[in-house]
């Protein structure tokens, strides 16, 4: 299923956060959550909430430990029975319906189910609980809940008109006069299963110069960035850079990173897209305010 991929990282995230929680109760809550699996292998799922209503003498909500909640995701996970978790997921719900994680729960599911809308309501509906308590697990379902909601807005896709291959014409300036130029090639492509962008940069003889590569992060809603220059071997530079779209075909930047100084830099990108062109113009952080040091004009090849 489409969804699979995308939140398999913080599907199993929740998981070791509950299946750590579950370890730490007592031994009658550990005989539960035996018991119900025991049950499901030999009756099935119906016959799990029978004896789940009859044996759970525990009616204090127990968070990610819950059993059913537990269960539900080793349905998941390890028997791939989706349905059935799903049948313990809205029983669990009904059953506390005033707590976040049940509805965070079944939000991963319905996202392995490739079920989008439903997800993000059941999403939504979690982060407006967890927003009203003061609880460390409540602090993971808002994380959680808010990269899921980033995904699923396809941020991680918002630079994806850059790929293809491009003839870049870079002029560089200072103190507002251009003091160098030259032509290069960029070669842009993005892996959906990571939500990474490379951009393999040649020279105009078509040799290797540099390497960038960048990684979305749903939680902090920004890219992480490395850099990797042919001719500078002592490392890769790493950046993070912020998004704003100002409009349909025009966005800003903000690159942050860590000079060989151990100064902070800011650098300001604006870019502005049209429909095989892109305008990229950089600028640097002063006393003054922004100084444009590059300009980049990139065309579409073919």
């Amino acid at each position: 299923m489409s969804a699979i991929t995308k939140f398999k990282m913080l599907v199993s995230f929740l998981f070791v956060c509950f299946t750590t929680s579950i370890v730490a109760q007592n031994g009658s809550e550990n005989d539960m959550g035996s018991k119900l699996y025991d049950t499901y292998k030999e009756k099935g799922v119906q016959e799990v909430l029978k004896v789940y209503e009859k044996n759970n003498s525990n009616k204090d909500y127990e968070g990610m430990a819950e059993p059913l909640n537990v269960l539900a995701y080793r349905l998941m996970q390890d028997e791939e029975d989706l349905k059935g978790a799903e049948v313990l997921l809205k029983a669990q719900i009904k059953e506390y319906p005033d707590e976040a994680n049940p509805y965070d729960s079944y939000s991963d599911l319905l996202l392995e189910m490739d079920r989008k809308d439903e997800a993000r309501k059941n999403i939504e509906k979690s982060l407006a609980i967890a927003n009203k308590k003061d609880h460390v697990q409540n602090d993971l379902i808002i994380e959680a809940g808010k990269a899921k909601l980033a995904i699923l807005d396809n941020k991680d896709k918002q630079m994806n008109f850059l790929v293809g291959n491009w003839d870049n014409e870079t002029k560089v300036f200072q103190k507002g006069e251009e003091v160098n130029s030259a032509k290069s090639t960029n070669n842009i492509s993005f892996d959906n299963s990571g939500s990474i962008m490379i951009v393999d940069h040649d020279m105009e003889n078509n040799k290797p110069c540099c390497k960038r590569v960048m990684v979305y992060d749903p939680v902090k809603d920004e890219f992480d960035v490395a850099y990797m220059r042919r001719n500078q071997p002592n490392g890769i530079y790493s950046s993070k850079m912020q998004l704003k779209e100002i409009s349909p075909d025009h966005y800003e930047m903000i690159e942050k990173y860590t000079d060989e100084n151990d100064e902070e830099v800011e650098v300001k990108h604006d870019i502005k897209k049209k429909s095989n062109e892109v305008e990229w113009i950089t600028y640097n952080s002063n006393d003054s305010g922004w100084e444009k040091v590059r300009t980049m004009n990139l065309k579409k090849k073919g």
